[in-house]
């Protein structure tokens, strides 16, 4: 080959080189600016505080990161048939990410595989799945939610003191983990928990079984409740017995009717989530996903215990009343 001809290709070559980096460079810049579509699909889209507050969060990351946030969810969080159909409309609509808050950590699973197998960017929030999925798992570490209100709780528990569990979703991560926790927190005295229930995060359920555990438990003089839904039934129900001086009470999360509960008097201790970091630091993940920044795989949201001698402090009446956009 001629000098000339080598010249010329050697020429080429470069350029070709030059071309393809600037079009990689520009398909980045392109990445980094274009709008993200996220999908966040929570356990529920209802009146409590714990998944308004959840959206919140999430709506707040999307305006910070220019992305379109989209929000489905069932009604109630024992609607695993409609939040699996929620799903399959979300992949079929392929966004970029997917924030699933699964309803069921067995049930859900299949439809979760799907979204990657769409090649659908995932990140799981507040319920872990029953095998590792997702680009990211945001959570509250449950196990050490239930731990705090169980050493907290410990002071309160006497020799003959009966122990009432009131729990959410039977087998749920969340319930699993923070009963784990509870029990890990009373130490030696887990031994006096008479009995656990389940009321599938149903206010009115967890109302009735507390008085059936009053009843077939007289002496039952602590109970406690792991979400929402199952501390405001059974706070409901020592009100309405006029037992609030005599069973000691402590829960987990803070809707309105929690806190008002603490100021009076009927919990002693709550054990407060992050929803709205929770919902934040979700789609935040998802959109640092999609545009291929590193993500932790673990992300805790965090919790608080909070008492009454506490909850009036700036920094916890700004978790209790998180001001929102």
């Amino acid at each position: 080959m001629s000098k000339k001809k080598t010249r010329f290709c050697l020429a080429a070559a470069a350029g070709l080189l030059l071309l393809g980096g600037g079009i990689l460079y520009a398909k980045k810049e392109s990445d980094a600016v274009r709008v993200q579509n996220i999908v966040l699909i929570q356990k529920a889209l209802d009146d409590t505080d714990f998944w308004t507050s959840v959206y919140q969060g999430g709506r707040m990351a999307a305006v910070e990161y220019n992305a379109n946030l989209t929000v489905k969810g069932p009604a109630n969080e024992r609607q695993v048939v409609e939040q699996n159909q929620m799903i399959l409309e979300a992949i079929a609509a392929k966004p970029d990410a997917i924030v699933l808050c699964p309803c069921s950590s067995e049930e859900t699973m299949p439809y979760a595989e799907a979204i990657e197998k769409a090649g659908i960017r995932l990140i799981i929030a507040d319920s872990t799945m029953d095998e590792e999925l997702g680009s990211a798992v945001v959570a509250t570490d449950n196990y050490e939610a239930g731990y705090k209100l169980g050493s907290y709780m410990k002071q309160f528990v006497k020799e003959d003191t009966q122990i009432g569990i009131v729990g959410h979703v039977k087998g749920s991560s969340t319930a699993t983990g923070r009963e784990a926790g509870f029990r890990a927190g009373l130490e030696e005295k887990a031994s006096q928990v008479a009995e656990i229930v389940f009321c599938n995060s149903d206010t009115d359920k967890a109302y009735a079984q507390t008085l059936d555990l009053l009843e077939r438990y007289p002496g039952m003089d602590m109970i406690v409740g792991l979400n929402e839904y199952s501390a405001v039934g059974a706070a409901r129900a020592v009100r309405k017995l006029g037992i609030e001086d005599v069973v000691c009470m402590g829960g987990i999360d803070s809707s309105t009717e929690q806190i008002q509960f603490l100021e009076a008097g009927v919990f002693e201790a709550l054990v407060v989530q992050k929803p709205f970091n929770m919902g934040y630091l979700a789609v935040e993940a998802a959109v640092e996903t999609v545009k291929g920044e590193h993500v932790e795989k673990n992300i805790d949201s965090g919790s608080e215990l909070i008492t009454r001698e506490n909850m009036y402090t700036e920094e916890n009446q700004k978790l209790l009343f998180p001001v929102t956009k």
